[in-house]
């Protein structure tokens, strides 16, 4: 828990709760360089000099989403495991847009995915490609 709720399976602890615990820490996220070795770690075959720069800017859209979320502008963040997915995807589908939508965009607000198209914009330098149509 914590003391706002605003994560996801957690629940405002209250201040007789907090009380209790005599030490507190704060675990923020992974330095950049640290979550890229991780993630290339699970996913070996982007380790060459391409891979490590299309890692590096998918670990750089990740850090966007969290600034953001931490503003409260989005309300659904990306964390390691989530671009640890979005690497294993991009091996499947071999497209980093349809990976990224099926690994993040998807499971975001309709009225934020703007902003998370706009993060995607400032770290690849093109717009998210819309999505085939489906059907016959």
């Amino acid at each position: 828990g914590d003391a706002s709720g605003m994560y996801y399976g957690t629940q405002p602890l209250n201040q007789g709760q907090m009380d209790r615990w005599q030490v507190i820490a704060t675990l923020n996220y992974l330095a950049a360089s640290t979550e890229i070795a991780i993630v290339v770690a699970r996913a070996p075959q982007y380790d060459s000099t391409r891979g490590l720069e299309l890692i590096a800017q998918m670990v750089e859209l990740a850090g966007l989403t969290r600034i953001a979320f931490a503003s409260g502008e989005l309300s659904t963040v990306m964390s390691p495991r989530t671009v640890i997915n979005w690497a294993q995807n991009l091996a499947i589908f071999g497209d980093v847009d349809r990976a990224f939508r099926l690994t993040f965009l998807n499971r975001c607000d309709e009225a934020e995915r703007l902003i998370v198209t706009e993060l995607y914009q400032r770290c690849f330098g093109r717009d998210l490609e819309p999505p085939a149509p489906s059907g016959p």
